[in-house]
């Protein structure tokens, strides 16, 4: 009654029949409810940085230890520093209501920083499984611990069956072939007779810029890769580049490669594809570059032989034909350290033949 009374007559001192103080007592409780709403407003602030702040360092933090692999400890250190600014809150201020609430937003800001930190670690993880199935390179841990599934001795062997047969061909075996390579190929082209086969190559080629180049084709005409894939449909292709790349980052062309032959799928979805292992050079020129040699190139060997699945990708390693009993090679067989003689490319191409897969 007394509050309804001062709302109808709007000033204090014209209510003579308020008890002795009141009027006193508003007073002072005035500047403390403004206070209050200062205080409130400035917690929420501060509330509101917090929990951006986290967020922000959820997101780095996170993203910088699915790099080292240090997931675990993270979100361990995460989840105790939310607590301990937790806790230096609740010293600092005297909590009411609204703090309670605060209190909460900080544990929530918390939690965020979890669940940020845990969207980010499974996206992590499944670039980490993307970039095995592509360039092989990579290990997931979650792996370890995943369970193999039991697989029948029937199953196995129904697929080995379907594994296509191995077998010598003749030359009309490149009826329906394309070959896509650097220098290597340009001298198959050249020298190997490869019958009727497409052949898209290049000196200097590489993954990097495969797709980018119109290549000369078979018809005179310039085409880029992607028109020569999409105008026909054929029943085998040939991949031989990486000597090129040797001068890159090796992670990131053996995964420049597993895209290449991920577009090549996409675009002929039936052949059959042959990742053809580089050719070694000499052991003179191997060991005067850090660069281009020997142990570089059986290391991207090795990468493209895990891309192989021996059902429709298949890895051929032709350097038996031309190395010496050192594994380089062989003196005798080039003149420049890199390349074979001409002589040889159709004992390159016979080899290829006898290497053949019967299509599906």
């Amino acid at each position: 009654m007394q509050q309804a009374a001062l709302r109808m007559h709007g000033q204090r001192s014209e209510c003579a029949d308020l008890p002795e103080g009141f009027n006193t007592f508003i007073d002072k409780r005035k500047p403390d409810m403004k206070e209050r709403k200062r205080r409130k407003k400035g917690k929420c602030s501060y509330t509101a940085l917090l929990v951006m702040s986290l967020t922000i360092a959820a997101l780095i933090g996170g993203y910088d230890s699915i790099r080292s692999g240090e997931m675990n400890r993270w979100l361990s250190d995460m989840t105790t520093k939310a607590q301990a600014v937790s806790a230096s809150l609740g010293q600092v201020w005297d909590w009411d209501d609204a703090g309670a609430e605060e209190d909460g937003a900080v544990h929530m800001a918390a939690k965020a920083a979890d669940s940020a930190a845990e969207g980010t670690a499974d996206a992590g993880q499944a670039d980490a499984t993307g970039s095995l199935g592509e360039g092989g390179n990579s290990s997931s841990g979650g792996e370890e611990n995943a369970l193999p599934e039991e697989t029948s001795l029937s199953e196995t062997e129904e697929e080995i069956g379907q594994q296509p047969e191995m077998y010598t061909a003749d030359r009309t075996y490149f009826d329906d072939a394309l070959f896509i390579g650097d220098s290597r190929t340009v001298g198959l082209q050249e020298y190997g007779d490869l019958g009727n086969a497409e052949v898209v190559a290049d000196l200097g080629m590489s993954v990097y810029k495969v797709f980018s180049k119109k290549f000369s084709t078979t018809s005179g005409e310039k085409k880029r890769l992607e028109t020569v894939l999409s105008e026909r449909q054929f029943g085998k292709i040939y991949l031989m580049m990486g000597i090129n790349e040797l001068g890159y980052d090796f992670d990131h062309t053996v995964l420049k490669y597993a895209q290449m032959i991920d577009r090549i799928r996409e675009l002929q979805p039936q052949a059959l594809i042959f990742l053809e292992a580089n050719l070694h050079i000499t052991e003179k020129k191997s060991a005067a570059s850090p660069i281009y040699n020997n142990e570089n190139i059986d290391r991207f060997n090795e990468a493209l032989a895990r891309m192989a699945d021996g059902e429709t990708i298949f890895y051929l390693d032709a350097n038996e034909l031309f190395d010496d009993e050192t594994g380089n090679l062989s003196e005798a067989c080039t003149t420049d350290d890199t390349h074979i003689l001409a002589r040889y490319y159709p004992d390159w191409t016979t080899w290829i033949l006898q290497h053949a897969r019967k299509e599906k």
